[in-house]
């Protein structure tokens, strides 16, 4: 596979959308004792919009990655509507007059982040071929925490300044505008076009490496195709150590302002800027980190993509265990959840690449829809309701906050799982043969930003990416399932 034409600028323009994504998503975490205080809600009260928002986007991821793969319309097409729609419903949520109305807007939101979400990762995929997919999800994923940070940050100072209402407009509407540049410069990549072959080792040490081919696909009911998903062990894996993550991400993310504000005497502009800090800081330094480690690893080690996360998620759920159950000291607040976040942040890249190398081409964005769904449904859709629901019932927020820990310790169990348990897989997206002497290794973080592979002419005219991959050898071609030998002379 090769860099695709324009995959830099497509990269970027995902990385924005994703950055404005999450910042929508967390504004509303930022004001909540402010909105809690205007319409006198309970603690379980105040986390229904975003249940609300994220059943919503469960529940459409599903039916945008099936019409994604359905190729109902194409693919920039259903993103540019959906940032156009959540922008619009970030803002709107700034006029709701009581919960009912805060709720329906923040759902509205729900369904732009499912027409967006589940086609981004796929479209990541076709732009770049595999030995470059683990740095550009690195990027792409970065915009994560920091858009998480801006909006915890940005949508409390400016509810301190001008109200909460101000804050959801200021913060949803340059959404639009992203939008626009979307839809006259986004291209559709060609589905499948970087699909090589995913390494899996032998059952026996010493038994060279067998070439098992992840795009194998046969045009199949919907039910066959789902089943094809959903029987693939890593996917799982992949899947439910995710459910684990995002329920503490969720919790936490919706109530560790309150938290600061109530056990620590933090106030609402304070909370919010130094959460997002950390949280950008911590969330850019994991993503690389996890990247990295499981690039480097992935050379030594089998199945790297679950190990990385497994040996991070120990100190991970040390530090949250501690931050919950200590007061009256913001210096090691947010000491600890830069430690906790850094470490939980190294998941996202080495996972987000085994749930889409392991899935056919033609399958991708309804796997994402669904692993959305079960990961959402399961995870951030109740994890800020059963913290709120602890909290009202023993009159202590801190109790609540007890099951964020103990999530982490859960998703570390299924990522050892995935390392001990299931075949080995190398992710490297490189062939890497006994006998046929075949080995390219993982991009780095400069290949994938920088000045290698630039955009040169081809000789039609149309521009091309220059590659910085070894040539193909005469014996093999490259295909969109794969290498392929040639066949024997007979």
């Amino acid at each position: 596979g090769r860099r695709q034409p324009w995959a830099r600028l497509s990269l970027a323009i995902l990385f924005c959308m994703s950055f404005l994504n999450i910042a929508d998503r967390f504004v509303a975490s930022s004001v909540k004792e402010l909105i809690k205080k205007e319409f006198d809600l309970t603690d379980a009260q105040t986390a229904l919009p975003q249940t609300g928002m994220a059943l919503v986007y469960l529940l459409f991821a599903t039916v945008f990655g099936l019409g994604a793969d359905k190729r109902c319309c194409s693919r920039p097409t259903i993103i540019v509507v959906g940032v156009a729609l959540w922008s619009v419903a970030t803002a709107l949520a700034g006029l709701a007059r009581n919960l009912n109305e805060l709720i329906f807007y923040r759902s509205l939101v729900g369904v732009g982040e499912a027409a967006y979400g589940v086609v981004a990762g796929p479209m990541i995929s076709d732009l770049f071929p595999p030995r470059d997919r683990m740095m550009a999800f690195a990027v792409y994923n970065i915009a994560a925490p920091v858009g998480g940070a801006i909006g915890f940050g940005s949508g409390a100072v400016f509810a301190s300044l001008y109200g909460w209402r101000v804050a959801f407009a200021i913060v949803g509407l340059p959404g639009l505008a992203l939008a626009a540049v979307a839809l006259l410069a986004l291209p559709d990549p060609e589905r499948g076009v970087n699909d090589t072959q995913v390494v899996v080792a032998g059952a026996e040490e010493g038994e060279a490496f067998r070439r098992v081919r992840t795009t194998s696909f046969v045009e199949e009911g919907f039910f066959d195709n789902l089943w094809q998903i959903c029987t693939n062990g890593h996917y799982v894996v992949a899947t439910f150590s995710q459910v684990a993550v995002i329920f503490v991400t969720g919790g936490l993310g919706d109530w560790v302002a309150s938290f600061l504000q109530r056990y620590d005497g933090a106030s609402l502009a304070a909370a919010g800027v130094s959460v997002g800090a950390v949280t950008a800081l911590a969330g850019i330094l994991g993503n690389v980190l996890g990247a990295k480690t499981a690039a480097c690893l992935e050379s030594r080690v089998a199945s790297a993509a679950f190990l990385t996360p497994a040996l991070y998620s120990l100190p991970a759920a040390l530090a949250c265990l501690v931050f919950v159950n200590r007061t009256g000291n913001q210096v090691l607040a947010y000491s600890l959840i830069f430690v906790g976040e850094t470490c939980l942040w190294t998941y996202l890249t080495p996972m987000q690449n085994v749930s889409l190398s392991v899935i056919p081409a033609q399958l991708r964005s309804i796997s994402v829809g669904l692993q959305i769904f079960l990961t959402h449904i399961l995870g951030d859709v109740i994890s800020p309701a059963i913290i709120g629901a602890i909290s009202d019932r023993t009159g202590s927020l801190q109790d609540g906050m007890q099951v964020t820990w103990a999530m982490v310790a859960v998703a570390g169990a299924w990522w050892l799982i995935g390392f001990a348990c299931l075949k080995p897989l190398r992710l490297s997206g490189v062939v890497q043969g006994i006998g046929d002497g075949l080995t390219e290794g993982s991009s780095s973080f400069w290949s994938v930003c920088g000045t290698d592979g630039d955009e040169v002419a081809s000789t039609d005219g149309s521009l091309s990416e220059r590659s910085p991959s070894r040539p193909e050898l005469p014996e093999e071609r490259a295909t969109p399932g794969g290498l392929q030998k040639p066949l024997a002379p007979s």
